[in-house]
């Protein structure tokens, strides 16, 4: 199994051709009629892919056209030149220009290469993968600080094998970007929780000043009170209802106001929690 990263500068058709110069006896596209490939048995077992699956195996074989090598044998190659070979043909297929930036991680297990190997169908069908892949816009690149994507692609021994993810490089690195640069919700959140503070606090010490004003009425009624009583005492009890239908309100706004400020304190407790 390889893991290669496929970004790869492209070479000429000339140059590619003249590396790969052992040639086959009869062109590498009919080998696939000595015997089935994986493709053929993909498509007869899903024909709603056939179509598609045509058109990515055209596509590879038109990979091998523009770099002249259809006729180059496989067989002769070990399984190491095989690999090579293939990277530097991948390498020829063109990115658009919203995935230049892209980073791509390839995976092809043991089985996979040997069925690629003798199996020129699968090969050109891996390739036109690519090509398809390669040519597909992105429609976020350079918004949000969107700069590509990473790709990770598994190939085994059948097209069913083939796993494929891709993942914004701002997705990979959301904590990077976010210590580099708040997004303006990040900044609008921070704003709306000082604010909420400042008003919990301005709320606090409104309610500490409305409590210091309702004790010194609280004391002024328990004066008033101790008045009543003294005068009572003394035998003056035609003073002991003066004003009684005052002190009484005046008492029950004291506790209510209290109560409030207990709320109050309260609620910004838990808010700082």
């Amino acid at each position: 199994m390889s893991i290669i990263n496929t970004n790869y500068v492209p070479k000429s058709s000339d140059s590619f051709a003249k590396t790969y110069v052992k040639k086959a006896n009869v062109s590498y596209n009919s080998i696939a009629s000595s015997k089935e490939s994986v493709v053929e048995d993909y498509k007869r077992r899903h024909p709603e892919s056939a179509a598609h699956v045509n058109q990515q195996v055209q596509a590879g074989k038109k990979v091998w056209a523009k770099n002249g090598v259809e006729d180059v044998s496989r067989d002769d190659m070990s399984m190491e030149e095989y690999q090579k070979f293939f990277h530097a043909l991948l390498g020829t297929i063109p990115y658009d220009s919203t995935r230049v930036c892209d980073v791509n991680y390839l995976t092809i297990s043991d089985e996979g290469w040997e069925q690629m190997k003798k199996d020129p169908e699968y090969e050109a069908w891996i390739l036109g993968y690519f090509v398809e892949d390669r040519s597909v816009r992105n429609p976020f690149f350079g918004w949000g600080g969107n700069t590509g994507m990473v790709c990770f692609e598994r190939f085994g021994a059948s097209i069913e094998e083939h796993h494929g993810q891709g993942f914004s490089k701002s997705a990979v690195n959301g904590d990077k970007n976010k210590k580099k640069e708040e997004s303006w919700w990040d900044k609008r959140r921070k704003k709306t929780k000082e604010l909420m503070m400042e008003q919990q606090v301005k709320a606090v010490e409104e309610a500490r000043a409305k409590r210091e004003a309702n004790l010194q009425e609280y004391r002024n009624h328990q004066l008033k009170s101790q008045q009543r009583l003294k005068s009572f005492l003394t035998g003056k009890p035609q003073q002991q209802f003066m004003n009684q239908t005052d002190d009484r309100k005046s008492a029950a706004e004291a506790y209510e106001n209290m109560a409030g400020l207990f709320q109050s304190i309260i609620r910004y407790s838990d808010f700082k929690r």
